[in-house]
């Protein structure tokens, strides 16, 4: 079941599902804008209806702020000057015939090597999967620092990809997939991610269980998020 709420000039979509191990209405904003309602199976739609209404402004607040939250890069021409973040600071990319391909981090500098002409988009591949490599490797090394924080859990499966909507998302199979942009971001700001993220191991939902979860393993993880938006901006 679908419907409508309008908040002001807004009008927002969201979903019903009846589920009959619920007993109360839950009301959930997702990050990828998705407005879900949680329902028992003999829960009236017109009390529904009136429900979200009463939370309208709260759905619009979470939907704004999920909009803030999502990943912005500006276009990249991959060309020699060309500025490119890193672990939060800002790289010079330098471009360079070499006898094999190859990108290195020196002085504030990324070296990009290229037998022949260092074409734009040759740069760019090469530099996608020097980007795809680093990620692997930072997140893993924050994955396995923040895991003992949370006794029992697996270690999850950790995928690294392109996200247009969100930084990161936890399968209720224990995939862990991160944002290979969220590598541009400082470190604190990807230990917030992950954090984030393992925090959904004891609870799916964005409830106030989740967060008083959350600001017990990470106190500053408002800083840490804002920090993170500003960076990416």
């Amino acid at each position: 079941m679908t419907g409508t709420l309008t908040w002001g000039t807004d009008t927002i979509r969201y979903e019903v599902r009846f589920l009959a191990s619920r007993q109360t209405l839950a009301i959930e904003v997702h990050p990828d804008s998705r407005v879900l309602v949680r329902a028992p199976v003999d829960c009236p739609e017109a009390l529904i209806a009136e429900r979200v209404q009463k939370r309208a402004a709260w759905i619009s607040r979470q939907l704004a702020e999920f909009e803030r939250y999502r990943p912005r890069t500006p276009a990249r021409q991959y060309i020699n000057g060309e500025s490119h973040l890193y672990l939060g600071r800002q790289h010079r990319l330098k471009l360079a015939e070499g006898d094999s391909a190859s990108v290195k981090l020196t002085r504030g500098q990324l070296l990009v090597s290229l037998p022949g002409e260092p074409e734009p988009e040759r740069v760019k591949t090469l530099l996608h999967r020097w980007y795809l490599d680093r990620a692997r490797a930072v997140f893993t090394e924050v994955l396995d620092a923040t895991l003992p924080h949370f006794k029992g859990v697996e270690q999850p499966r950790l995928i690294v990809r392109a996200m247009q909507s969100r930084w990161g998302s936890l399968s209720r199979a224990g995939t862990m997939t991160l944002n290979l942009n969220l590598v541009r971001a400082p470190r604190p700001c990807i230990e917030y991610v992950v954090t984030h993220e393992l925090c959904h191991t004891r609870h799916r939902d964005h409830d106030a269980r989740f967060f008083k979860l959350l600001g017990h393993v990470m106190p500053d993880w408002e800083q840490r998020k804002q920090r993170l938006e500003a960076a990416l901006l």
